[in-house]
């Protein structure tokens, strides 16, 4: 999800094949990836209980909302620029065009809910993706440089959403 703009040696079966660069996002970052309270639902009592969600689970939903994530991205970006290499400015208005879909990755993933444990990590984690694509939806320029996700990535890949925070 939450992935930007990489310089690769090697493509990942995720980039689409661009001369010198591939195209994804990590996201949420999921990313993707803010402000997470823990996912409740109302019961018919007087008090709410809490949905737990086991990490293995978050992680194997999580990773599944940035992988079809990435996917769409990539196929936005193949059709968007093919075999050539983009402008900074098509870049720039490439990702205005993905700022709502990495947005719905960390969305999607705030509403899985957080571990027992790990509400503070999980929604420190997309606090920091949310931050990062609030920091490009204020200038679309600095899409053009890489690593525009790399605060969620250094939280997001060692926790286990390795689909939402690639290198």
């Amino acid at each position: 999800m939450l992935h930007g703009f990489r310089r690769k040696p090697v493509l990942a079966s995720h980039d689409v094949p661009l001369p010198g660069r591939s195209i994804g996002f990590t996201a949420i970052a999921t990313v993707l990836i803010v402000g997470l309270g823990v996912a409740g639902c109302g019961s018919s009592g007087s008090s709410d209980t809490v949905t737990a969600i086991s990490k293995s689970e978050f992680l194997a939903k999580g990773n599944a909302i940035c992988t079809k994530g990435n996917a769409e991205s990539n196929a936005m970006a193949a059709k968007a620029f093919g075999d050539k290499r983009p402008t900074p400015a098509e870049l720039k208005d490439f990702f205005k065009a993905q700022a709502p879909l990495i947005q719905g990755q960390i969305d999607q993933i705030r509403a899985l809910g957080a571990p027992s444990g790990d509400e503070a990590t999980v929604k420190d984690m997309l606090d920091l993706a949310q931050a990062d694509l609030d920091k490009l939806k204020s200038n679309p320029a600095l899409a053009a440089n890489e690593n525009q996700f790399d605060d969620f990535t250094k939280v997001a890949r060692p926790y286990g959403l390795t689909a939402c925070a690639q290198n």
